[in-house]
């Protein structure tokens, strides 16, 4: 009788040690899949902004292209007038 008792307070003894191991483990598990998460977190933000720095510079090489092509729209302009004034005379 002894013995069954002993043996019975070991196996107690031993499911509530394994428990906390058990649950350790899994906070772990989670911790380490925040950090994982974190960690593609910061990568989208940094693929983000890489993306809106191109999208910027993109922008600005179109305003200078429009910029060009405004002048060139002008001088064509004034050219035809030009021509169309010494025409008249």
């Amino acid at each position: 009788m002894r013995t069954v008792a002993i043996a019975g307070l070991m196996a107690v003894g031993f499911a509530a040690c394994s428990r906390p191991a058990e649950q350790t483990r899994r906070e772990e598990q989670k911790r380490e899949a925040d950090q994982n998460s974190d960690e593609r977190m910061r990568q989208a933000g940094r693929a983000a902004y890489d993306a809106a720095q191109k999208a910027e510079n993109a922008a600005k090489e179109l305003s200078r292209e429009v910029d060009r092509a405004g002048k060139q729209v002008r001088e064509g302009w004034d050219q035809a007038k030009h021509e169309h004034d010494s025409k008249k005379q």
